[in-house]
């Protein structure tokens, strides 16, 4: 019996037929695999940026210091930034011993330092020649005060005996810890600072006969960097 041409291409057809609905259904995997695949570098990406956001909120800085108009000792921790972390923000707490009869005192300090310049020494040690600084310094006790109590007549003091503001200028030089020896940073900084504050600032101005020696306090530091 002799089959029809329909006959004869009927299962070419339906290969075809197969073919092409494989290649739909492959085409279509594809694109969910694609779009898939968009989706999770979309959310991994919002998950890094969210990441880095809070990495730079972890303190980097740990600094230690003597002296310097906010306690005889200052203990903190802090944070650098900036295009080449020309900038730092540094959150210290301090202490004043009992002295002369009076109570000893916790202090409380923001600081913010710009330091414009560095240069790199021979081997792993760095100088930054200049930088200044700007505080808000507290005395944590009742004893002082932000506005003048009622016991003073109006304007007897004229100032704030609890808030002091510091400007200071200083150098510092650091040394790079070899990648090799790091543990848990990566430098360490040694530094000194000249500062002085509005409440001797105003009583050099008022009594020009105040030595410059008497308003210009000296701290210095050290500072381990992660």
């Amino acid at each position: 019996m002799k089959l029809s041409n329909f006959d004869l291409k009927s299962p070419v057809l339906a290969l075809l037929m197969c073919l092409f609905a494989s290649l739909a259904a492959f085409s279509a995997d594809s694109a969910a695999v694609a779009d898939k695949a968009a989706v999770n570098e979309a959310y991994e990406y919002r998950i890094e940026r969210r990441e880095k956001r809070w990495m730079r909120l972890m303190p980097n800085l740990y600094t230690l210091q003597f002296a310097g108009g906010i306690g005889m000792v200052s203990l903190g921790q802090g944070w650098d930034y900036g295009s080449s972390d020309q900038w730092e923000t540094h959150l210290l707490l301090g202490y004043l011993p009992k002295r002369y009869g009076w109570h000893h005192y916790w202090t409380l300090t923001l600081k913010e330092i710009y330091v414009p310049w560095r240069f790199r020494l021979g081997g792993n040690w760095c100088v930054k020649p200049f930088f200044v600084s700007l505080s808000v310094n507290s005395i944590l006790h009742g004893d002082f005060w932000v506005s003048e109590p009622d016991r003073y007549p109006n304007g007897y003091y004229g100032f704030s005996s609890k808030i002091r503001f510091h400007l200071g200028i200083g150098q510092r030089f650091s040394f790079y810890i070899p990648e090799h020896d790091r543990y848990l940073g990566r430098k360490l900084s040694v530094y000194y600072e000249i500062s002085t504050c509005d409440l001797y600032v105003r009583q050099k101005v008022l009594s020009g006969s105040i030595p410059l020696r008497d308003i210009i306090t000296l701290g210095v530091g050290i500072i381990y960097t992660i």
